[in-house]
């Protein structure tokens, strides 16, 4: 099977690394000084969950057409980058290519779709905290790697199947979703949720739990986010709400997230994922008449 891994950062080098590594077809889509230093000596990879090793893809390039068709292709980019990404890697895509998402987000697929050649497009979800250290060499210091997939309508083609044993091959805990929309919102709650919590107060977790009403505050942020999943026909569970309260009670008070880091270190709004995140839910309550009165005040805030 032929896997093209489109974004060699973080977390496309963690997966890059893992199939190249496994002796997978495995193809690098990657630019700069990143792809110099793959070329050069391959991706050296650190991983609490893999180990320490060099992978050396099939070919990386930052030309699609060079590369050629593939099998599937996990997008691993930031969300202001993902409208190029797609428009990039649009030469490897054929209808049978199965196109895996891999970024923050929620109900990617909906906006890839209009732009992407026909194909089966997937939605995923990725659990890993890993970053690169520089140019050609990737970090796992903690956590978890895992990756859930699946297809919007509940479907599993046989790409799917042989993709999933692709990356358990790898060392990656793949598991297929029969609900990968329900799975995606559950994820987003917290991402999401911590995003607009520690924006809106202006501080880490423990600043934040140093505020007077702060879990008001929180129940608030995580029931505009499940009413709007709702809304769009995802049944989350209400109880979720609670279990977004007493995960943030569970965090290190040094905790913050890349969203709020971005945003409060000066980079200009555009260059940040702040529409893709909060934004976008910003917009999902307006499209299904749902009041989101803290999305709507954080992305007002910084959108400027």
């Amino acid at each position: 099977m032929k896997i093209a891994v489109a974004g060699i950062g973080g977390i496309g080098g963690i997966l890059g690394g893992a199939l190249a590594k496994s002796g997978a077809d495995a193809y690098f889509y990657v630019r700069g000084e990143n792809l110099k230093a793959i070329r050069n000596g391959g991706l050296k990879v650190d991983s609490i969950t893999l180990g320490s090793f060099t992978a050396r893809p099939k070919a990386a390039s930052d030309n699609a057409e060079e590369l050629g068709a593939m099998d599937a292709v996990f997008v691993c980019c930031k969300g202001y980058a993902l409208e190029a990404m797609c428009r990039g890697i649009a030469p490897m895509i054929e209808s049978d290519t199965i196109v895996v998402p891999l970024l923050n987000g929620v109900e990617i697929s909906g906006f890839m779709r209009p732009i992407l050649p026909s194909c089966i497009l997937a939605d995923g979800i990725i659990w890993v905290f890993s970053h690169i250290e520089e140019p050609g060499h990737v970090v796992q210091n903690y956590g978890k790697c895992k990756i859930i997939f699946g297809m919007s309508d509940g479907s599993r083609p046989e790409k799917l199947g042989e993709l999933a044993s692709a990356l358990d091959g790898a060392g990656i805990d793949t598991q297929i979703s029969d609900d990968i929309a329900l799975d995606s919102w559950k994820k987003y709650l917290s991402m999401c949720g911590n995003s607009v919590v520690l924006c809106y107060y202006g501080g880490n977790v423990g600043e934040v739990r140093g505020h007077e009403g702060y879990k008001k505050v929180l129940r608030s942020v995580a029931e505009e986010i499940v009413t709007v999943a709702r809304a769009k026909g995802s049944e989350m569970p209400v109880e979720y709400v609670d279990k977004f309260v007493e995960g943030f009670s569970k965090l290190a008070p040094e905790t913050i997230n890349s969203l709020y880091r971005d945003l409060t270190s000066g980079k200009p709004a555009d260059k940040t994922e702040l529409r893709h995140i909060i934004g976008r839910m910003v917009e999902f309550g307006r499209q299904n008449g749902v009041p989101t009165p803290y999305h709507e005040a954080v992305y007002k805030r910084f959108a400027k």
